[in-house]
């Protein structure tokens, strides 16, 4: 299984990113990743499944989830659903660090979850309907939201063996996020390993024990998550599509997309066009 690191880019003008679910209609698997926002799913109308670690999470309407910074999550909408989505860069609650860059949520219910949930809920209406000072109104109850946060559901105390995964699955995040940049190059274990002034063993036990994946593995995802979009806007031939995201062909293409999808290029397209592939 692929996980992946993502990147959370906030709104213009805003301390945070807010949105409607992307799997709102249904039939939609996000695989696991992380990143180094706090994510809040809150469940409007339907019901979302949550994996957290080893944990399953069943949310119906009037339901919200926390996801933590750096927090291996997967997210699965079989069915359609109403969700907000509400992305806080961690850095927003340096005031409330419990270890080194550290703070952690709750899942548990609480019993302020009412009156939360209906604050998410009132901030997408302002954003969406955006009267006369709307951004004004959004960043009151975005701060509410914040004081809800840290006074109800953070944890006080930090173990240190949560603090360590939290520090290298930040380090991770920085090589990633690199990773991301240089896709179409040389993603060597070595190169990566020396960028990043470490031993290339060192590396790929880091990725294997901390992203549940091989540094190999890991690289193809990227290039093939890139190689999907460009597949998927029909502007380039499979051969130019493999090439122009860093595989050295298109049989090597094809390897990589059968092994994750149990497809061919070919094919992928066919089912795209279709409307058959999500």
């Amino acid at each position: 299984m692929s996980f992946s690191h993502e990147v959370i880019v906030p709104e213009t003008g805003f301390p945070f990113k807010l949105f409607l679910f992307e799997g709102r209609e249904g039939n939609y698997y996000r695989d696991k990743h992380w990143h180094r926002s706090v994510e809040i799913f809150a469940v409007c109308g339907g019901e979302l499944e949550f994996h957290i670690d080893d944990r399953l999470w069943h949310l119906t309407a009037g339901e919200f989830m926390i996801v933590n910074s750096n927090e291996m999550h997967s997210v699965d909408s079989p069915l359609p659903n109403e969700t907000v989505v509400l992305q806080i860069p961690v850095k927003l609650f340096e005031d409330y660090y419990t270890g080194d860059q550290f703070i952690w949520f709750t899942h548990e219910p609480g019993r302020r979850d009412e009156r939360f949930m209906e604050l998410v809920k009132e901030l997408y209406r302002i954003y969406a309907e955006k009267p006369c000072g709307y951004d004004l109104k959004m960043k009151g109850i975005f701060y509410n939201i914040m004081y809800y946060l840290v006074k109800d559901y953070r944890l006080t105390e930090a173990d240190q063996d949560s603090v360590r995964r939290n520090r290298n699955m930040t380090r991770l995040s920085s090589i990633t996020a690199y990773m991301k940049e240089n896709y179409t190059g040389d993603l060597s274990l070595e190169e990566v390993a020396r960028v990043f002034g470490y031993s290339p063993a060192y590396l790929s036990r880091m990725f294997q024990k901390y992203a549940g994946i091989s540094f190999k593995d890991h690289v193809q995802s990227i290039r093939l998550g890139y190689a999907l979009k460009d597949l998927e806007s029909g502007k380039y031939s499979i051969t130019e599509t493999a090439i122009r995201n860093g595989f050295s062909g298109s049989k090597a293409f094809a390897r990589a997309l059968k092994k994750k999808y149990g497809m061919l290029p070919s094919e992928y397209k066919k089912r795209e066009k279709s409307g058959g592939f999500r």
